[in-house]
């Protein structure tokens, strides 16, 4: 998916966020281009919103790099990084049950959903289930 000619929407959509609902906090997977895309622009926007904290979502504890001492390197748009899951899950559910611990976590959902199926598409369904807000930033996408 490109994500370029959604940029001035969800641009938009991550100010209305910091100004207008107070949001400091943001977390991502940053396992496709959407969630690398949204990494990017609140990384950008941390020069003008230092109060802001860009929090990597991680579904599987992360090995480690023999070649950088054993150290989990996380990626420049990043402040931090967490992993959500309380209990073992099989390698196949991790994502699905990550996601599902992020919604319950966050307070908006914002999405780039394309497509009514995989793994974004049912987090959103689970949010939306939750009754938690959720910004689609692709024109007439809905769930």
């Amino acid at each position: 998916m490109s994500v370029e000619p959604y940029r001035e929407k969800l641009l938009k959509t991550i100010l209305d966020l910091i100004e207008d609902k107070g949001v400091t906090q943001f977390y991502s997977g940053f396992r496709g281009d959407f969630d690398a895309f949204c990494s990017s622009l609140i990384f950008e926007l941390k020069g003008c919103y230092p109060q802001i904290r860009n929090t990597m979502v991680l579904s599987y504890i992360p090995e480690a790099s023999v070649e950088n001492d054993n150290t989990f390197i996380l990626p420049k748009y990043f402040d931090d990084s967490i992993y959500l899951l309380e209990r073992s899950v099989p390698k196949r559910l991790a994502i699905i049950e990550t996601n599902k611990c992020l919604v319950d976590k966050v307070d908006f959902i914002v999405a780039g959903v394309m497509t009514h199926y995989g793994g974004a598409y049912t987090a959103c369904e689970y949010a939306f289930k939750k009754k938690k807000p959720i910004v689609s930033v692709i024109d007439g996408w809905e769930i």
